[in-house]
């Protein structure tokens, strides 16, 4: 056997390692994997101290031994940082200063030692640089030990686990060999010292190659875990979209009923103007027949009567039904006069004037229902919070605004105003104001205003008063 069959083994596990470096950053690079990179890195400087080793008589000695040693000793412990980042909750951790310190040290007491045997690499320093090799290797065996501890499937981690530990044997069989004095020199011919090199070449090749079987594993494990995860994620969104419909609708019940008295009186009165109609025209048609003119008036009254009857009832349909989900686009003027409309009833009652500030021609792009729903819940609250102040001249001011790409909707009322600090809470939800107040509507509100790509905000006036401000995307 010739030198040149070792230096072929130390080319051949340049090659490899080069290899594994290629490889891991063709399957790892792109997902900007720390511990990907760092294994790559070793690898490439395990290639590069090995091509050192086998070129270095004829590059001058401080860089074919001091440094070689140095950049190996770099490649196992980025080895070792690579596997800590494996750690869920070191996955971004920053190097530890001994990464670079321990091989910067280890140059410098090479170098220092040299000098002292004039410019000579003794079976002392060599014993020495293998023994650090080998403290390197140690530090990989902690980190697998303390990460597999992370992970349910512990496979690949035990294999990496024995490699390093033979690896650990091996150096320590090459540090007998150099102090015992069977072999000094790394290219020595004897038996025993070409089958020590070539045991670690074949192990550290299979370390490589373990690692990427392990990312492999991992990233197959992560994937499962996440689609695990999407699909509980899933589940629960479904199961949040039940609740808020579920509370949508009883929150519609409860708005509905509180206008419920109200409502039948506003049908009563146009059904009881028409019934005097009625009976006004058929007495007519008794006495004096030939009055057509008059009877006229009375019919086109009956109609206009029944017209506003039918407005309200439909009106009211509108928003206790729940048949259409889909969203349109909607005058805005317009659903806001029904909903003004349906809650006259219980304006009425408290000397509660409602005016309206906007223009004909706006639109918005929603699901009329659900607008209308927000409406009333903002119309009841101002109402509600007005009936509990004895001003005398009560008023709810409704306006819109196009500002640009959205129109801002401001419903305010001059009543007693939000509670100090509770600006910002009002929208939460089981939060109110009001003593027997669920803490759904303005919850829903929200809810309902964010679905259609909008906002919705509250504060006091200067001057008195709540105003609720809704900004949603004009069309």
């Amino acid at each position: 056997m010739t030198p040149f069959t070792i230096q072929t083994l130390f080319l051949f596990y340049s090659a490899l390692s080069f290899l594994s470096a290629t490889l891991i950053g063709t399957l790892f690079w792109k997902r900007n994997d720390q511990s990907a990179k760092l294994w790559l890195w070793g690898c490439l400087l395990t290639s590069i101290a090995t091509l050192i080793t086998v070129n270095r008589n004829s590059i001058p000695l401080t860089i074919s031994y001091s440094l070689m040693v140095s950049i190996e000793t770099l490649s196992v412990l980025l080895f070792s940082e690579s596997l800590k980042c494996l750690s869920p909750t070191h996955s971004k951790s920053k190097l530890s200063w001994l990464t670079f310190a321990i091989p910067a040290a280890l140059f410098s007491v090479v170098e220092f030692g040299r000098q002292l045997s004039n410019g000579e690499i003794t079976p002392v320093i060599s014993a020495l640089t293998t023994l650090t090799f080998t403290i390197g290797n140690i530090f990989c065996l902690y980190q697998v030990a303390r990460v597999k501890k992370e992970f349910e499937h512990k496979i690949f981690f035990n294999f990496l686990t024995i490699l390093f530990g033979i690896v650990c044997a091996l150096y320590l069989a090459r540090i007998f060999i150099i102090l015992s004095g069977y072999s000094g020199h790394s290219f020595d011919i004897k038996t025993f010292n070409v089958v020590v090199w070539f045991a670690l070449f074949l192990f550290g090749a299979i370390r490589n190659l373990a690692y990427i079987v392990l990312r492999l594993n991992l990233g197959f494990d992560e994937y499962t875990r996440l689609n695990s995860m999407n699909l509980r994620l899933s589940d629960v969104l479904e199961e949040r979209n039940e609740m808020i419909l579920s509370l949508q609708k009883l929150n519609r019940s409860a708005s509905i009923n509180a206008l419920a008295s109200t409502i039948s009186h506003e049908i009563n009165q146009p059904l009881g103007a028409s019934r005097l109609n009625a009976q006004f025209a058929e007495m007519k048609l008794e006495s004096d027949p030939s009055n057509v003119s008059l009877l006229k008036e009375l019919v086109k009254s009956i109609l206009e009567d029944i017209n506003r009857a039918s407005t309200i009832v439909k009106n009211l349909s509108r928003l206790s039904s729940n048949q259409n989900n889909s969203v349109a686009y909607v005058n805005l003027s317009e659903s806001i006069n029904q909903v003004i409309e349906i809650s006259k009833g219980k304006l009425r009652p408290s000397k509660t004037a409602i005016n309206l500030d906007c223009a004909s021609h706006y639109q918005i792009n929603v699901n009329v229902s659900e607008w209308q729903q927000v409406l009333i819940n903002l119309i009841n609250n101002a109402i509600d919070a007005l009936d509990e102040t004895d001003i005398d001249h009560k008023k709810i001011e409704i306006s819109a605004k196009q500002d640009g790409k959205t129109i801002k909707i401001s419903i305010q009322d001059n009543g007693h105003g939000i509670a100090a600090g509770q600006e910002s809470k009002i929208f939460d939800l089981m939060v109110s104001n009001k003593e027997a107040g669920s803490g759904i509507g303005l919850w829903l509100s929200k809810n309902i205003i964010n679905r259609f790509g909008g906002e919705i905000s509250a504060h006091n006036k200067g001057d008195g008063g709540a105003c609720f401000v809704i900004e949603l995307p004009s069309v």
